[in-house]
């Protein structure tokens, strides 16, 4: 792995600018490994603006507000668009072959939109509910766990298309070497959560590993593998079902 692979992941999964380079496969080959790194970026703005908050006594509606806007603005809405163009695609009811041209398509469907409206209001009602309190600190080092468990699932899963950004970043990798480095990250952020949420961090991190079991199943069943569409689709409810684990366990801390 080199510098240049780091910076790839994060001009990539980013509005974070980075030196220009001439992007090569010996760059891009574990490009992946550096994704959940984007995590600290949307970790550490949360976590600031939940001390803010706190301290200002911002109200709960304003808060959730901004923490939800946070982890967006942040990836420039990269996987809410996966997401988006995934809900499309499962929501037409067509042939595996045809969900495939859909995910690939740019412009968005009434569905695609309903369900985005659904998904930040879903978000906006949980952040207000947890509120700009200790156990909400829980969702900072989430956002590493979740990419952690999404570039796992990218590595581990059968491309769908054989083509296409995710593949170029998982073809050709070494695949032990790249799962040592990504399952450690996927540990000590899980142990950031549980410092940070003691034993009530138990409920998030096993709704984030569930998750990322039912993805599994749901991505190779309904398109034949993975996309870099659906892998942002299973990022957004990865993440949305951990934060409705965290406002849960936030009346247990």
């Amino acid at each position: 792995m080199s510098i240049k692979s780091f910076l790839m992941a994060i001009s990539t999964y980013s509005v974070l600018p980075v030196p220009q380079f001439q992007w090569t496969k010996e760059n891009w080959q574990y490009a992946i490994c550096w994704f959940p790194c984007v995590g600290i970026l949307s970790g550490g703005l949360t976590a600031a603006w939940i001390f803010a908050a706190e301290y200002f006594g911002i109200s709960r509606v304003l808060f959730a507000c901004i923490a939800v806007t946070i982890p967006i603005v942040v990836t420039g809405g990269i996987h809410m668009d996966g997401f988006m163009d995934t809900i499309d695609a499962i929501s037409s009811h067509q042939p595996r072959e045809k969900k495939l041209e859909i995910l690939k398509d740019p412009h968005s469907g009434a569905f695609a939109s309903i369900y985005a409206c659904v998904f930040f209001i879903v978000s906006l009602g949980l952040f207000a509910q947890l509120g700009p309190v200790r156990s909400a600190y829980m969702i900072c080092p989430g956002y590493v766990f979740s990419r952690s468990l999404s570039a796992l699932c990218a590595v581990t899963i059968k491309n769908a298309r054989g083509s296409g950004m995710l593949n170029s970043f998982t073809e050709g990798i070494q695949r032990n070497k790249a799962l040592t480095i990504i399952i450690s990250i996927l540990v000590i952020s899980g142990a950031g959560m549980i410092v940070t949420g003691g034993p009530a961090a138990a409920l998030p991190v096993g709704l984030g590993l569930l998750s990322a079991m039912w993805y599994k199943h749901f991505t190779i069943k309904t398109f034949g593998g993975c996309t870099g569409d659906t892998a942002g689709f299973f990022l957004q409810v990865c993440e949305l079902t951990m934060l409705a684990g965290i406002t849960i366990a936030g009346g247990i801390i």
